[in-house]
């Protein structure tokens, strides 16, 4: 892989106006919360371009909020907020560290930036996880229809040479997607989702022997 990349903001600056009219011409239900109160919030998090690109399902609205109160130094909420939220947050004691783990990212978990991959979401719109949950599959179908066209964008910006869907729903979705000729034919390899029931050390070690067995 190549060496370390910086956050490159205007191309996060452009996602975000992308998310944020997205969000109103859906009506999604949170659409005001999230582009008003969570400025810092742009729906991916990483470097552009990357080497490889993780795609989780959608965002936790109690995550967000937990990133919006808690930093990775105690400043201000930026960028970092998603997929932390906190030390006892499974983003960060799970993800984070696995991501360090691998090589991915090259400054401590609790740290900001040493990104060397770009990590972003399927669907944009933050929810409640219960309620997401509670969704028709249909629904959940429809949503990634929805935003498809967005991550296409994200994806001819990143060109990560090796996929990773962040759990089964993820990697389903992207695969009706690929189907349907409304993504790109690239090969995703399906990793266990970091807030998957069981112990952190056992989630660890299957997320980062997947990793490495593709880079």
């Amino acid at each position: 892989m190549s060496g370390l990349h910086t956050v490159d903001m205007q191309y996060f600056e452009e996602l975000r106006e992308r998310i944020n009219a997205l969000l109103l011409e859906l009506g999604a239900t949170y659409a005001q919360q999230q582009i008003r109160q969570y400025t810092w919030l742009y729906g991916a998090l990483g470097a552009v371009p990357a080497p490889v690109m993780f795609i989780c399902e959608n965002p936790s609205l109690a995550g967000v909020k937990s990133g919006h109160v808690n930093t990775p130094d105690g400043g201000p909420p930026d960028i970092e907020g998603q997929w932390w939220g906190g030390p006892r947050n499974n983003a960060a004691k799970r993800f984070r560290v696995v991501l360090c783990e691998t090589g991915l990212k090259t400054t401590p978990p609790a740290t900001r930036g040493g990104w060397r991959c770009y990590i972003t979401n399927l669907v944009k719109e933050a929810n409640v996880a219960s309620d997401q949950n509670d969704l028709p599959w249909s629904v959940r179908q429809r949503q990634s229809r929805d935003w498809a066209d967005l991550l296409a964008w994200e994806l001819g910006h990143v060109q990560p040479e090796h996929v990773f869907c962040v759990g089964q729903k993820s990697s389903t979705l992207v695969r009706m997607l690929q189907r349907e000729d409304r993504l790109p034919n690239f090969h995703a390899t399906m990793i266990s989702h970091y807030s998957k029931r069981g112990a952190d050390e056992v989630i660890r070690r299957e997320m980062t022997e997947a990793i490495q067995a593709v880079i």
